[in-house]
């Protein structure tokens, strides 16, 4: 999700509910890297610089900030009273829901990514998928 979807659902008051699957990481990023690098990955999940324990924006803290309700969601058994809510509000709601760290939960349709095996890069063309 990117910070900008929360002033576009305040600012059309767009009844949406975003559910954050919150695995203290760039998850879709970090997957991608894990595929096409052989188990490796690069700058995809954060650690506090004094703990080195796992860091992560407050999201629902964020949502806040952008006049929007949002909901910190712990337990699996909490979520769907969450998202019930968020829908009857009518409003923009984010829920936070953290969720193991090794999750990735899986996502809807391709990347197709210039210059990674299946497409021929090209600067100055207009990109054509094959």
């Amino acid at each position: 999700m990117h910070a900008n979807v929360l002033a576009t659902a305040y600012e059309y008051q767009i009844p949406v509910v975003y559910v954050i699957w919150n695995n203290y990481a760039y998850g879709s990023i970090r997957g991608l890297q894990r595929g096409y690098l052989g188990g490796r990955e690069l700058i995809t999940d954060f650690k506090h610089p004094g703990t080195d324990k796992p860091y992560n924006p407050d999201f629902a803290a964020m949502a806040r900030s952008a006049g929007i309700h949002g909901v910190s969601v712990d337990r699996a058994a909490d979520l769907n009273e969450a998202i019930r809510q968020g829908i009857a509000s009518g409003k923009p709601v984010v829920i936070d829901a953290n969720i193991n760290g090794d999750l990735n939960p899986a996502g809807a349709g391709i990347w197709e990514l210039p210059g990674m095996g299946r497409s021929k890069p090209g600067i100055g063309q207009q990109y054509v998928p094959e």
